[in-house]
């Protein structure tokens, strides 16, 4: 008996039997779905990673850990996990030790914050392809949070892309959002600025390639619904969902890991189309699922009626939380890549010279504790991001930097 099912037999009395559901697997999430899960050609990331030396930040989070599974299968020649949780490291290390990865494995427990730190790293390591998935990615934890999610998310950034280029790595994978397009959160802001840094130093030098690849919600993944929803509904409910409308893109883990080395192997494998020129790489998630709908095949897979077994409860939009999230904006071109689920979009950037100043402001309110400048320093980078006061009201518009 699984513990779901003993937490049921619990809430039921024991009267109605469960049926077996695991939604920590990626077989069970694909059952929640509107779509098929795509079946991806592995063998250009294959050709990408085979004997090549990849180190991987955020190794031991949901999108890391699964990065670092897939990547080993591919034989690499080294592959360095770097994490600063030190059981989240433990157990992705153990778990590639286990398999049989032990000959190549070099695990690090280093915040990407720390530049010094993984200086020491990259010169140990040097990485030919670095895969950048550290970044702190909940909305309202980085909302109340926003001088440590722009320390992580832009600080970090900043530090993985210079020290890649400092060891000569031949591409870094940054894996990015959904969130980042006419971010409403402070997190969508700060992931949209490790995007603009990722794109100017892409333009600025011919060395290395810096491979953009946005996506968005993950399902399975810590902090995301569906953990959420089958905690609730073990403990027999209320399943608490926003708003009756809001809908969000998903993929399951290892769909969305496929497609990111997919995209990241056409940087050789379609020369026609990935020069240096800053583009982004947009996953195609599909159709956006309703929250709600997905609540309600979550309780039905358990055997359960919503609004009968199960209560469904609706709490109100968070801070910085859309009803909706978009992939590219509208005036974005989005061009086929010859790569079933993967597009390129051309958004704005920001030359170098131009950004390099504005990016040295966020981080230095972001170290000082400086919540409202650090603010009006995000909204210059990223206008789209209006800040919100302690009364709820827009921040006063700033001029937006020129683009």
């Amino acid at each position: 008996m699984s513990v779901f099912d003993d937490l049921f037999g619990k809430f039921k009395g024991g009267k109605r039997k469960v049926p077996s559901f695991n939604p920590q697997k990626d077989t069970d999430l694909e059952s929640l779905l509107p779509r098929p899960p795509r079946r991806i050609d592995q063998r250009a990331a294959r050709k990408l990673i085979a004997g090549k030396r990849v180190l991987i930040t955020g190794a031991g989070g949901t999108i890391g850990s699964e990065l670092v599974r897939q990547t080993a299968a591919f034989e690499p020649a080294h592959l360095a996990l770097v994490d600063n949780s030190e059981f989240n490291l433990y157990l992705i290390d153990l778990e590639m030790r286990e398999a049989g990865f032990d000959s190549i494995m070099y695990s690090t427990l280093t915040d990407v914050c720390r530049r010094e730190h993984l200086d020491r790293t990259f010169k140990l390591v040097q990485p030919d392809i670095v895969l950048h998935a550290a970044a702190f990615k909940h909305v309202p934890i980085v909302e109340q949070n926003r001088c440590a999610g722009a320390l992580t998310n832009v600080l970090g950034a900043k530090n993985v892309f210079d020290a890649a280029m400092e060891a000569k790595a031949e591409s870094v994978v940054f894996v990015s959002t959904d969130k980042a397009v006419n971010p409403t959160s402070f997190m969508g802001a700060t992931k949209r600025i490790a995007e603009l840094y990722a794109q100017a130093l892409d333009v600025a030098q011919n060395d290395t390639r810096f491979v953009t690849v946005r996506f968005g919600n993950v399902l399975g993944s810590t902090g995301s619904v569906a953990p959420l929803f089958t905690r609730q509904i073990a403990h027999g409910g209320p399943v608490t969902v926003t708003h009756p409308e809001i809908s969000r893109y998903f993929m399951t883990t290892r769909e969305a890991v496929q497609l990111v080395l997919q995209a990241a192997s056409l940087d050789s494998a379609e020369k026609s189309v990935v020069t240096h020129d800053g583009r982004i790489f947009v996953l195609d998630m599909g159709e956006p699922v309703k929250i709600l709908d997905l609540a309600k095949r979550m309780i039905e897979a358990y055997g359960l009626t919503p609004g009968v077994d199960i209560e469904i409860r609706f709490t109100g939009l968070r801070p910085g939380e859309k009803l909706f999230e978009e992939i590219f904006l509208d005036t974005d071109k989005l061009v086929k890549t010859g790569a079933d689920g993967v597009l390129l979009a051309s958004p704005a950037m920001i030359d170098l010279p131009l950004l390099n100043p504005r990016l040295c402001d966020v981080i230095e309110h972001a170290l000082d504790g400086e919540q409202e400048a650090l603010d009006e320093a995000v909204h210059h980078l990223v206008p789209e991001f209006q800040p919100t006061g302690a009364n709820g009201e827009q921040a006063r518009q700033n001029r937006p930097l020129t683009r």
